[in-house]
């Protein structure tokens, strides 16, 4: 569902882009990344996740606009 969700929402001129590809990393190089990021949170005193939209969209979620925007 997800790989061709952002493909199906609608254009308006007052919201977001639409029909951008979403992106995908081989299992090695995101286990590599995951790694860093586990010892980063692990060595801070505070950590902070600020996330845009699209971030649910790959695991599934619906996007808040729908297809028809």
């Amino acid at each position: 569902m997800s790989l061709s969700y952002a493909e199906s929402l609608s254009y308006f001129p007052h919201k977001g882009k639409v029909g951008m590809p979403e992106l995908t990393e081989k299992s090695d190089d995101l286990k590599i990344k995951l790694e860093k990021l586990e010892q980063m949170i692990r060595q801070s005193r505070h950590t902070v996740a600020i996330t845009g939209a699209g971030i649910s969209t790959d695991a599934g979620i619906p996007d808040f606009r729908g297809p028809n925007g």
